[in-house]
C-alpha cells in the first residue's frame, strides 16, 4: 500500500517537472478521484489511483497492475465579439499539448519511481473532452503501472 502511495506522490512530482509554471500540490496534486471542485485554478492536473488487478505468479509472488488517472482541467471563457472560434481553437491546441506533455512525462518509463515499480508506466486510455461544469473542460489520460510483492 505505502509503495503505491509513494508511486502516486512521485508521479505528481514528475508531472510537475513537466509543467514548471504550475504549483506542485496546489495545481498538480493527488485526489481520491478525478473531480471538479469549487474555485479551481484556470489549469489544474489531478492524479489518482483507479482499479487494480492482482495475480499470483510463480515463486510465491503476486503481480499487481494498477491504473493511474491523470485529469487535466481547463477553464475557458468565450466572448460575444465573434472571437469564439479563435478561443476554441486555442483551447483545443492547449488541451492537446498538455495531454501530450503528460504522456511524454510518464509513458513507457519507470520515470523516477524505478526503484518502486517492477513494470514501467504505460499509457492505456484517453477520454473524450467533457465539460464538468459551465466554462470548465476535462481530459483524462489513463496509465497502467506494475508492482510485485511476496505472498
Amino acid at each position: 500500500m505505502a509503495t503505491k502511495l509513494n508511486v502516486l506522490r512521485q508521479i505528481v512530482e514528475d508531472v510537475s517537472a513537466a509543467f514548471p509554471n504550475l504549483n506542485t500540490w496546489q495545481e498538480i496534486y493527488m485526489t481520491p478521484k478525478i473531480m471538479a471542485v469549487q474555485n479551481m485554478s484556470p489549469i489544474e492536473i489531478q492524479i489518482c489511483e483507479d482499479a487494480s488487478r492482482y495475480e499470483a505468479i510463480e515463486g510465491g509472488c503476486r503481480s499487481e497492475d494498477f491504473a493511474i488517472l491523470v485529469g487535466i482541467f481547463r477553464k475557458y471563457r468565450l466572448d460575444s465579439d465573434g472571437r469564439h472560434s479563435k478561443a476554441l481553437a486555442d483551447l483545443t491546441i492547449s488541451l492537446f499539448e498538455m495531454k501530450e506533455t503528460v504522456i511524454a512525462a510518464l509513458d513507457g518509463e519507470f520515470s523516477t519511481v524505478k526503484e518502486l515499480l517492477t513494470r514501467p508506466i504505460i499509457v492505456k486510455s484517453e477520454s473524450a473532452v467533457t465539460e464538468t461544469k459551465d466554462g470548465q473542460l476535462l481530459k483524462v489520460v489513463g496509465f497502467l503501472a506494475g508492482l510485485n510483492s511476496e505472498m
